[in-house]
């Protein structure tokens, strides 16, 4: 129930109008950037012989970059997902991303990125993993809370290509595709 509360609260976030989330004007981007998240995440591996659906964990990122001009940032992002219990599970992704603000004076933003992700799933006598190429899209908003400081309510989906699945280090011959659902709450600076 916690977590429907949390998805409720960041989807408002997300939908509110801009007058409605503060008095402060979204700032005008400019120089370098600094950003970091966390939420939840729901995270599937995908192939011919896997078992399960989507796992819920716990979901980040950290970012970094320039802004090119007041409505386009170039960077470069990492983001995890992680769920332990008696397998542990983790997704990890290191992309180059591109942040699109279509409204100059809106703290909404558009991303998108492109870069590499590992899925490894692990267990006191197995682990089983694979790499492939991932992209990413995602939405935001800013919302001001100091000169330079702003809290980001966020939503992202990363997926990647068929990437060779490894059983123990041993490549299986089988394919295999990841996706993960991120929802958050982070903070940037400008």
């Amino acid at each position: 129930m916690r977590r429907i509360h949390r998805a409720a609260l960041v989807v408002s976030l997300l939908l509110a109008p801009p007058a409605a989330l503060g008095a402060q004007e979204a700032g005008s981007h400019h120089g370098f950037y600094l950003g970091a998240g966390l939420g939840h995440g729901s995270a599937q591996l995908t192939c011919s012989i896997c078992q399960g659906g989507r796992n819920g964990g716990t979901s980040g990122y950290l970012s970094g970059g320039y802004s090119v001009t007041p409505r386009v940032r170039l960077g470069a992002e990492i983001l995890a997902w992680y769920k332990g219990g008696q397998v542990d599970y983790l997704l990890t992704s290191a992309q180059l991303v591109a942040v699109l603000y279509p409204l100059p004076k809106s703290g909404f933003f558009l991303k998108t990125g492109f870069g590499l992700a590992k899925y490894a799933a692990e267990d006191s006598d197995d682990k089983v993993n694979t790499k492939a190429f991932a992209g990413q899209v995602g939405v935001g908003y800013e919302v001001p809370v100091g000169r330079g400081l702003a809290l980001v309510p966020f939503a992202n989906f990363l997926g990647t290509t068929g990437g060779d699945v490894r059983f123990n280090d041993t490549v299986s011959g089988l394919s295999a595709n990841t996706s993960l659902i991120q929802v958050g709450i982070g903070i940037g600076l400008n």
